[in-house]
Formats: C-alpha cells, sequence, structure tokens
C-alpha cells in the first residue's frame, strides 16, 4: 500500500527520524497502485508538453530495478513477446509508462486537431569500464529493420553545450504502435549485470530510457518536443561486503572498480544537489552545473534545477546490517526534496528554425577530426541532424494533404516557414502558386 507521510525511522545503530516524505510504499505495494499513485500526472505533463524525469534511488539491492522495470528476467521475456502488448502483472514504472504513453499517444492521433506527432524512444547505460553504451545496438534485434531506425554508433557523446544537456549517436526507435516497444524491451534485458556478495543481479551502470514526442501543430506552423527519462541509477555498496573483503581499486578486480565509481559518480550527485540547495539559500554564492561534469549529473540537470517535473524513489533496505546505507540514501532524498520545481512546457518553434538546426547538426559531422572524443561527438551530432530531418518530413507528410484547396492553404500556411517542403519537387500546383524553386525563398502569400 502507499500512505502518506507521515515520517521513516531508523533505528538500531544509526537511529534517526526522517519527515520530508510525501509517501511511504510498503514492501507488499503491488506495481499496479504503484504506478496508479505517481504516473497518471506525469504521463500527462510529458503529452502536454512538459520534460519528466523518473529515478530510483538506493544501496544495491534494495529494489530500484524491481521498481523501475520489474524482477530480473522480466524484461527479457517481455522483449521475446510472453506478454504480447499487455501490461504484465509485475511489469514495473517504465514499462507500464511506456505502453501508456503509446496507447494514449494513438488515441490523441484518432482526435486529429490539427497536430502530428512522432515518437522515438531510446536506451543508454552509463558505464565507467566501457563508456557510455547504446542498448539498442547492444541488443541487435532480428528483425529491427521493419520498426524504422536511425542508425548510430555504439559510442554515445555527451553535449554539454545543449539544454537540456543530451545524449548524441544512439539508435532511436520510431514508436507507432504497442508492439514496436518490444525492441526496446529486449534492449532493455542487455543491460550489464553481475553477482556480488550484496545482489545476485547487481547493476553495474546507470540506466536511461528516453521517450522523446515531436509535436507538429500545422494551424501554427511550429514544432516542439518533450523528453521522458527513466533513470534506474546503480546501487551504491559496501566495497568490502559485496566483493568478498576487496575494498581497494589497486587490486584490479573489477567489480571493485565498477563499485567505487558508482559511489563515486552517488556522491557527486548527491554534493550537486546540496550545493545547489545551499547556494539558493545564499544570494552572493554561485551555483554552476558545469562544476559536476558526470554525464548522469548533466543528463539529471533539469531535476535538480526543478525545470522538469520529477519522482525520485528512494529504495531502502530494512535489514539492520544496511542501516547506515538506508541513512544515506535517505539523507539524499531528503536533500532533494528541498529542492523547488517549476516545470514549464518546452516553448515551440518556427518549422525553419528547426530545419536549420538539423542542418547545423548534419554540417558539423564534415567537420570532424580524424579520432578522438570531439570527433565522436561531432559524428553523432551528424546522426542526429539526420534522425531530425527525417522526423521533420515524418510530421509534415506533404504527401497527405492531397490536392485540393484545403492543401494548398495548408501548404500557404507553411510556406511562410519554410525554405522549401522537404519531401515536395517543387512541382505541385500548391508550390508553384507560392513561387517556390530550388535555392530560392517562396514570396509571402
Amino acid at each position: 500500500r502507499v500512505t502518506e507521510a507521515a515520517g521513516v525511522a531508523v533505528t538500531g545503530k544509526y537511529p534517526r527520524t526522517f519527515k520530508y516524505p510525501r509517501h511511504v510504499i510498503s514492501a507488499d505495494t503491488d506495481q499496479a497502485t504503484l504506478y496508479a499513485t505517481f504516473m497518471p500526472k506525469r504521463v500527462d505533463a510529458f503529452l502536454g508538453g512538459c520534460n519528466v524525469n523518473i529515478m530510483a534511488y538506493g544501496q544495491t539491492g534494495s529494489g530500484k530495478t524491481h521498481t523501475m522495470f520489474g524482477p530480473p528476467g522480466l524484461m527479457a521475456r517481455a522483449g521475446a513477446g510472453e506478454f504480447g502488448t499487455s501490461v504484465a502483472p509485475d511489469y514495473g514504472l517504465c514499462p507500464r509508462g511506456l505502453l501508456d504513453i503509446v496507447t494514449r499517444l494513438e488515441a490523441m492521433r484518432q482526435q486529429g486537431g490539427g497536430q502530428q506527432f512522432v515518437l522515438t524512444a531510446g536506451a543508454v547505460e552509463l558505464t565507467v569500464t566501457t563508456g557510455n553504451l547504446d542498448m539498442l545496438a547492444k541488443a541487435k534485434p532480428i528483425n529491427a529493420e521493419r520498426f524504422g531506425f536511425f542508425t548510430g554508433a555504439q559510442g554515445v557523446a555527451l553535449d554539454r553545450s545543449t539544454r537540456p544537456p543530451r545524449l548524441y549517436g544512439m539508435n532511436e526507435l520510431v514508436v507507432d504502435r504497442p508492439d514496436d516497444l518490444l525492441i526496446l524491451f529486449n534492449a532493455i534485458a542487455s543491460r550489464n549485470t553481475c553477482g556480488t556478495g550484496l545482489n545476485d543481479t547487481s547493476s553495474r551502470s546507470h540506466c536511461f530510457v528516453f521517450l522523446t514526442l515531436h509535436r507538429y501543430d500545422a494551424s501554427a506552423g511550429t514544432y516542439r518536443s518533450s523528453r521522458f527519462q527513466f533513470v534506474d541509477l546503480a546501487g551504491s555498496e559496501r566495497l568490502k561486503d559485496a566483493h568478498h573483503g576487496l575494498s581497494n581499486w589497486r587490486s584490479g578486480d573489477m567489480g571493485v572498480i565498477e563499485g567505487t565509481m558508482t559511489n563515486y559518480s552517488l556522491m557527486m550527485l548527491s554534493a550537486c544537489v546540496r550545493h545547489l540547495v545551499e547556494s539558493r539559500g545564499k544570494s552572493k554564492e554561485k551555483f554552476s552545473f558545469r562544476t559536476y561534469m558526470l554525464d548522469l549529473i548533466q543528463l539529471l540537470s533539469e531535476s535538480i534545477s526543478g525545470e522538469a517535473l520529477s519522482l525520485v524513489v528512494v529504495c531502502v533496505s530494512s535489514a539492520p546490517a544496511n542501516a547506515a546505507q538506508s541513512v544515506g540514501a535517505l539523507e539524499f532524498g531528503e536533500v532533494f526534496s528541498r529542492l523547488s520545481v517549476r516545470p514549464v512546457a518546452a516553448e515551440a518553434e518556427r518549422i525553419d528554425r528547426v530545419k536549420a538546426r538539423a542542418d547545423k547538426l548534419e554540417a558539423s559531422g564534415k567537420h570532424a577530426c580524424a579520432s578522438g572524443r570531439y570527433a565522436l561527438l561531432r559524428e553523432a551530432q551528424a546522426r542526429d541532424g539526420r534522425q531530425l530531418r527525417e522526423v521533420l518530413a515524418a510530421s509534415l507528410d506533404y504527401a497527405s494533404l492531397g490536392s485540393d484547396a484545403r492543401a494548398e492553404a495548408a501548404a500557404r500556411r507553411l510556406g511562410r516557414l519554410l525554405r522549401f517542403p522537404p519531401s515536395c519537387p517543387g512541382a505541385c500546383p500548391p508550390c508553384a502558386a507560392l513561387g517556390y524553386r530550388r535555392g530560392a525563398r517562396p514570396r509571402r502569400p
């Protein structure tokens, strides 16, 4: 069950009472109740144009992955089609949210209203030893070609100059119907895990599942996008307990190195949140995310700054031996709860500006260095530019306009924004009426 906050008490060697939680989720709460309590509001916000982040935080083995995705092995079974497009009872917040969003988006498309939608999905895990990995590329689904991938490289690079910072270079799957999600479920199942002294299926990476909703408003001739991030953080761990007495990275044990860097990234995330809270209370103190250059913090910057509608689920263990770790996780939640939240819908952009951005991204690949980190970023940006161009073409969909007066009126509205229609050779009557010709701007209607 989910109860209103009455405080959380930690007893034993580290007694502490926390009064900040808005809700306390008991161990016997089923996944359907959890979703119905927290997710509908956030799905509405995403479909309305706001960015949304859902994050699970806590020590290893405390139930983060179970909360976000479900029990071990469930995503592999889902990707194999065992449950079809129905909601399995053990599905966590992410698969339930994905199915809910796709179903509601289908209804929105049927309603029309002059808006067209393109939904894309991707999954990336942030690892210390192998970099940022594209999980769709790892999974290598056999029937991927029928679902329309935007091809990317295995290497995924973060661009900190965008707002919010975003990853470039991963595959993004166009999601038109619920069964398209089976490929994404299969990709999530490829996440790096291994057995430790504290957890038989310990996640060794921070996992991000992205949804991007591209919305084209034909009546206004504008485009805007919103992003939904499902984030299952790797768990903090006591190295000696997790790795059979080893606690020094110099031992060369890969599990110890991963655990050390995971603890470090979570410590820096907590320090960043604490720093921002303290700076807002002191008018002269400045805060900048550039102080914290980890990809994890940059991707969560909207949650930290309050610009995205966020949900943080702090998972704790009730075992007395884990009291210290539970206090640490609850302290993170306490600091995070002091952040202000001011989510706003993404601003609509004129189509010509979006097209110019796609051109700029695609052109950046032509100036890439021969090798190195920035070469990877440039190449990834070029792929993203091509993807954005495909999204625009799918959204505008000139072929569906026809040749009657309604098509001509629609072309006139777009003619004020586009240099040249992306999928029209320039010979149709509406384009001729507007004076379209290659290499020239159309005259004003």
